[in-house]
C-alpha cells in the first residue's frame, strides 16, 4: 500500500503541525488516512452522498460514491472523493442507519494527494437516538480500554459526523461515531502484515497476547468472536508470531445494546453473563495472565469513571461491571470455576 505523502495533504488540510510518525515502517515524511484523521482535534466530518441509496440497499453492500469533508467551522479544511457502504452482519439488518466502510482511493492524476484504496470502518449511532449514541461511546470506550492493555489492538479516533444529501437538510443524521484503524495501518504499525488465509488452529497464534485477548473478551462480557470463523478478528503477522486482533465489541454485556443476543452455542443467559473462550493452561500461566490484568486494574477503572463523553450514570454502570471480572480474579476459587474450568480443552 502506498501512503499519503504528508507535504500535500498538510497544504490541503491546512496542518501545520510536527509530524511524527505513527508506524515503525513509514518513513518520516508519509502518513497513512487514519493518522491523518487523528491529526484533527476535534475531529467533525461531512459526508455527502445519496443517503436513500446508502439506506434502502444496505443490505446488499454496493460501494457508492460519496465526497468527504473535514470541516474546520464553517471552512472544509479537508475535501476528498471516496466510496462508502454499509458494513456489519447484524448492525446492517437491524440498523435503521447501518455503520459503514469508506473507501479513500487513488485520486486523479492531478491530485495525488491520497494513497491507493484505503479502507476505514466507521461506526455511527445505530438509529439516532439517545441511546444508540451511548452505545457507540461505551463501545468507543472499550477499544481505548484494549489500547491500555496492549498496543497490539486497533486504535480508534472519535468523530463527530453527519451524513448530507445535497439539496436536502439532513442534521437529524448527525451524531458521535468513531473511525476504527484499518488493518493495513494496524499491521505496519506493529512491523508486520495482514494474514489472509484462515489460521487452522488458535494453538498457532503467540499464546501470551492470545491469551489476554480472550480475557479481555470475558472482562467485557464478549462471546461475538472467532478465530477459526475470523468473526470479529483480524490475523496479523508479526516477524516472530502470529496474533489475533479483535474488534466490534456492540454485542458485549458491558455495551448492553437491545439487539445483542445471548450466543447458543454457550451456556448464557443474557448478554451479560460472561463466559472463557479461551484454551486450558497451566496454573502458573493462569496465574501471569491474571496477574497482567490485576496491574492494569486501577489504570482501566479510572479511565472508566473519567470517560466525560458518557454521562455519569453509564460510566458507573459500566465500571461496576468491570470491577465484578477484577473480582473473580482475585477469588481464586471464583476465578476457577468461572474461568479455568470452562476453557475450551478441544481448541
Amino acid at each position: 500500500m502506498r501512503t499519503i505523502h504528508l507535504s500535500l495533504v498538510m497544504l490541503l488540510a491546512g496542518l501545520f503541525l510536527p509530524f511524527i510518525s505513527s508506524s515503525q515502517t513509514q518513513s518520516p515524511d508519509t502518513l497513512r488516512i487514519f493518522g491523518l484523521l487523528r491529526q484533527f482535534d476535534p475531529l467533525v466530518v461531512r459526508i455527502e452522498t445519496d443517503l436513500k441509496q446508502l439506506v434502502n440497499e444496505k443490505a446488499d453492500k454496493i460501494w457508492q460514491p460519496a465526497i468527504f469533508k473535514v470541516m474546520r467551522g464553517d471552512s472544509v479544511a479537508l475535501q476528498l472523493n471516496i466510496q462508502v457502504t454499509a458494513r456489519g452482519n447484524m448492525r446492517r439488518k437491524t440498523c435503521a442507519f447501518p455503520p459503514v466502510k469508506i473507501r479513500f482511493y487513488e485520486q486523479e492524476p492531478e491530485n495525488d494527494s491520497i494513497a491507493e484504496i484505503n479502507e476505514l470502518k466507521v461506526v455511527t449511532s445505530c438509529n439516532y437516538l439517545a441511546r444508540n449514541e451511548e452505545w457507540v461511546k461505551r463501545e468507543y470506550l472499550l477499544y481505548e480500554l484494549l489500547n491500555l492493555v496492549t498496543d497490539q489492538s486497533f486504535r480508534v479516533k472519535s468523530a463527530k459526523i453527519s451524513f448530507d444529501e445535497p439539496g436536502k437538510n439532513s442534521r437529524d443524521l448527525e451524531s458521535f461515531s468513531f473511525f476504527i484503524e484499518s488493518e493495513e495501518e494496524l499491521a505496519a504499525r506493529l512491523g508486520g502484515k495482514p494474514m489472509k488465509p484462515r489460521v487452522g488452529s488458535t494453538r498457532s497464534l503467540d499464546s501470551i497476547s492470545y491469551d489476554r485477548m480472550c480475557l479481555f473478551e470475558y472482562m467485557i462480557g464478549n462471546t461475538d468472536w472467532s478465530v477459526r470463523a475470523r468473526h470479529n478478528i483480524k490475523i496479523i503477522y508479526l516477524k516472530t508470531s502470529i496474533i489475533a486482533v479483535p474488534y466490534d465489541f456492540d454485542y458485549s454485556g458491558a455495551v448492553g445494546t437491545d439487539y445483542a443476543v445471548p450466543n447458543g452455542d454457550y451456556p448464557i443467559q443474557t448478554v451479560q453473563d460472561r463466559y472463557y473462550l479461551g484454551l486450558c493452561r497451566t496454573p502458573a500461566h493462569y496465574q501471569q495472565l491474571f496477574d497482567f490484568y490485576l496491574s492494569k486494574e486501577q489504570a482501566i477503572l479510572e479511565h472508566c469513571e473519567q470517560a466525560d463523553y458518557l454521562p455519569p450514570d453509564s460510566r458507573s454502570q459500566m465500571a461496576r461491571y468491570l470491577r465484578r471480572f477484577f473480582e473473580i480474579l482475585k477469588n481464586p476459587a471464583a476465578a476457577r470455576r468461572e474461568i479455568v474450568q470452562n476453557c475450551n480443552k478441544g481448541r
